[in-house]
């Protein structure tokens, strides 16, 4: 029994985690209220759930109020970015969808694989900032082309990322449930089980332990 409450048992690494997961997800929705910080909260969600997902985590809220402020500038810019393109998105769907015929069809399936593309984009942008150190430009190249490149896993984050969203809002009971679990838990939980994947991911990529700057400890 002792062993099964002691410090190190499976059962208290998972509380631990849990009480991690509940703190980083409060601080993410805190730093989100000014909604031109969320791609910073974002980023400074990941820069913790990666370390989380290689075990290299330290102090937690530290770590995370350093990385919002380091990568405030590159994150904030392509925040806003994704954020144009995507309402340009959306009104072009809604346009669009009041046309008729033929070229009505065309435009709506092009909008939607541009959407696509957009998605996958988003779903690596900030892990990618939050990993590596880089300019605007070639973060949103590199974000989607490490999205293309690693497809099997992008479209399990995907799914990771975007079906939960879907479920929350299926009933009105599941939208009580969800609004409740999102508050808690959502965001940060998400985070870390998508870092699991990206850990992979950005090992193919990152410097040999011999090279210098292996990742983003925040730009400055």
């Amino acid at each position: 029994m002792g062993s099964f409450f002691g410090l190190d048992s499976p059962l208290m690494r998972f509380l631990s985690r849990l009480a991690d997961i509940f703190i980083l997800n409060i601080l993410f929705l805190i730093c989100c209220i000014p909604v031109i910080t969320i791609g910073a909260s974002a980023t400074a969600l990941y820069t913790v759930t990666l370390k989380m997902a290689r075990n290299e985590e330290s102090y937690m809220v530290k770590g995370f109020l350093k990385a919002f402020k380091s990568n405030f500038k590159i994150s904030t810019i392509v925040w806003l970015i994704m954020l144009v393109l995507g309402i340009i998105l959306g009104l072009d769907y809604r346009i669009t969808a009041a046309f008729t015929g033929v070229m009505g069809k065309v435009m709506q399936t092009a909008i939607l694989i541009i959407g696509t593309f957009y998605t996958i984009t988003l779903l690596y942008l900030f892990p990618y900032i939050a990993r590596f150190v880089n300019d605007v430009k070639n973060s949103l190249k590199n974000a989607l082309l490490f999205s293309i490149l690693n497809l099997p896993y992008t479209i399990l984050i995907a799914v990771i990322t975007i079906a939960p969203v879907f479920l929350t809002f299926l009933t009105g009971k599941t939208l009580a449930y969800g609004l409740f679990i999102w508050l808690f838990f959502g965001f940060a939980a998400i985070a870390y089980v998508n870092s699991l994947l990206f850990r992979k991911i950005f090992a193919k990529y990152e410097p040999q332990p011999e090279d210098s700057a292996p990742e983003n400890q925040g730009a400055e």
